[in-house]
């Protein structure tokens, strides 16, 4: 039921999207140095060849018209989202010629493969065969990233964007975007060919340039959600021997990928991309840490930053050690590695059965590590003869009485993915939620419908809203009066009052609804009939005390 409602969400949305630019795209387009229209459009047509054909491989020749439809669907979803990311640069920037973006092929083919991957999660792996068998082919991520020969740092810059741009996404399909983006981060960014290893070659040779290194103090500082698809893509993307014939501003709305027009020495310009995905990565490998670290070393509290101390130099110092290779590696090294130069009796046995509880976790982690060019061999095997070759020196440290200097902890901020299908209690309140506010409409077959207001009293007051008379605020202060007795009120307040549900026990015959115990022998009708007539003497009681409780209050 829940796959069905997320596709009928996302049908419904897409229903009133169309297959080609909207006329805002196109005033965006027109606007532009050089105008990407063209392009753009050939481009969409050459993926859906490609798209269509690797559908079928792996799917069935017989699929082949189901791949077209999720094209389709992806194609509708890539311009919607586009024109919602330029309107927001546009308010962000104040400027409307986007065409160093608009004419990036890898921005293009990111956001069109974020659609695509978009409907394929929502319909999920499955696809019916002609014969009416499903096919247990797995279409997930990374699928579409070999689909489109696209590398997984180049998609990355672009889910955090594409989420803020389509505020009706689900809460599942932000947590499964949000799961593509921390497997990006923890290996498939570190495959060999990945642009990331040469980004940060560009940014060691920057910062040897530099009378100061950059400090790495930052990482204690919250992590800035404000950094946008077009600050990713095009920061940096040319040579800084280019800059004095660079582009305009207003084609370059990224001010990290503008070296400054007053620096003397020519060094390689400072990467947004880089450093963000640096402190995301840092964020995630800390929280991965802390998880195995509670489970394995709780009485330790002393080593945790030890731990992530060789771990954060590792990451940031001997980042060739994830090359082909996955961050979970690197955190239970570096914690075997403090433990046992802190003589800590913590084996890689208790390591791993405690890792393969953590959740998102699979076992080729710790068998299959890659050991050199080709050969791959056990975690245990890996920290013997690479790990520990390479920062044995640097692990050694940690046993003398001048360690390393502690890199200070990640600040933890709340995830810049907003969930707002959940009501929020207020704190010391009396059963009052705040919840967004739905619409009292849904669709069915193309025509609105009523259906339940969020709270089933059908009572919504929203702040800011004019309400007219204060009967809204007098029902809603006899519901919260009314919540400290031992029964609920209809929310008109004149109906008949309701006995509130109990959980029944049946323990030894005992039923906590009116606190009697039955024999084994007794009838269920006899039980019944208990109840019915418990029930009926507390609720002539309660009349009876709202009788006089209305006495009292008139001769007052």
């Amino acid at each position: 039921r829940a796959a069905m409602n997320n596709i009928q969400q996302l049908t419904m949305i897409l229903n009133s999207a169309a297959d080609k630019p909207s006329e805002t795209l196109i005033k965006y387009f027109n606007n532009c140095t050089v105008n990407p229209t063209d392009s753009i459009l050939k481009r969409v047509e050459n993926l859906e060849h490609i798209f269509k054909k690797k559908f079928a491989e792996a799917v069935g020749q017989g699929c082949a018209e189901i791949g077209s439809q999720r094209y389709k669907l992806g194609v509708r979803l890539y311009y919607r989202v586009m024109e919602s990311m330029l309107k927001s640069e546009e308010e962000r920037l104040s400027v409307q010629n986007f065409s160093q973006l608009l004419n990036d092929n890898i921005f293009h083919t990111s956001l069109l493969a974020c659609a695509l991957e978009v409907v394929m999660a929502t319909y999920g792996r499955n696809a019916s065969q002609s014969d009416g068998a499903s096919a247990e082919t797995d279409l997930s991520f990374p699928w579409i990233l070999n689909v489109f020969d696209l590398k997984a740092f180049d998609f990355y810059k672009v889910i955090e964007s594409f989420i803020k741009a389509e505020p009706s996404l689900t809460r599942e399909m932000i947590k499964h975007l949000e799961r593509c983006e921390h497997r990006i981060m923890e290996s498939l960014a570190w495959q060999s060919g990945s642009p990331l290893f040469e980004l940060i070659k560009q940014s060691k040779e920057r910062e040897s340039q530099s009378d100061q290194p950059e400090p790495t103090a930052t990482l204690n500082l919250p992590l800035q959600h404000n950094h946008t698809a077009a600050d990713l893509y095009l920061s940096p993307v040319r040579s800084p021997k280019k800059k004095a014939s660079g582009p305009s501003p207003s084609a370059n709305p990224s001010p990290d990928a503008q070296p400054s027009a007053t620096s003397q020495t020519q060094k390689p310009p400072k990467s947004t991309s880089l450093s963000l995905f640096y402190k995301k990565v840092y964020l995630l490998a800390y929280i991965r840490l802390r998880n195995l670290f509670f489970r394995l070393l709780p009485e330790h509290p002393d080593l945790e930053p030890l731990i992530w101390t060789l771990f954060q130099h590792t990451l940031q110092n001997e980042y060739e050690l994830m090359r082909d290779r996955h961050l979970d590696q690197i955190m239970m090294c570096s914690m075997y590695g403090i433990c046992k130069v802190k003589n800590i009796d913590l084996r890689f046995k208790t390591i791993v059965s405690a890792y393969k509880e953590l959740p998102n976790t699979n076992q080729e982690t710790f068998k299959r590590v890659l050991i050199r060019e080709e050969q791959y061999d056990s975690i245990i095997v890996f920290y013997n003869l690479v790990f520990m070759q390479k920062l044995k020196t640097n692990i050694l440290q940690y046993a003398s009485n001048r360690p390393p200097t502690l890199s200070p902890i990640p600040h933890i901020p709340r995830s810049p993915y907003q969930f707002s299908n959940s009501p929020r209690r207020v704190p010391a309140g009396n059963n009052i939620y705040i919840s967004p506010l739905k619409s009292p409409y849904k669709f069915s077959d193309g025509f609105q419908s009523p259906t339940k207001m969020t709270p089933r009293s059908r009572i919504l007051v929203s702040i800011g809203e004019s309400f007219g008379a204060s009967e809204k605020f007098q029902k809603i202060n006899q519901m919260v009066c009314s919540s400290e007795g031992p029964l609920k009120r209809s929310a008109e307040g004149g109906a008949a009052p309701k006995p509130l549900k109990r959980l029944r026990f049946d323990i030894e015959g005992q039923d906590e609804a009116d606190g009697s115990k039955h024999l084994p022998q007794e009838s269920k009708f006899q039980q019944k009939l208990a109840e019915m007539t418990s029930t009926r003497t507390r609720m002539q009681k309660q009349k009876l005390n709202d009788g006089n409780d209305t006495s009292g209050s008139e001769e007052k």
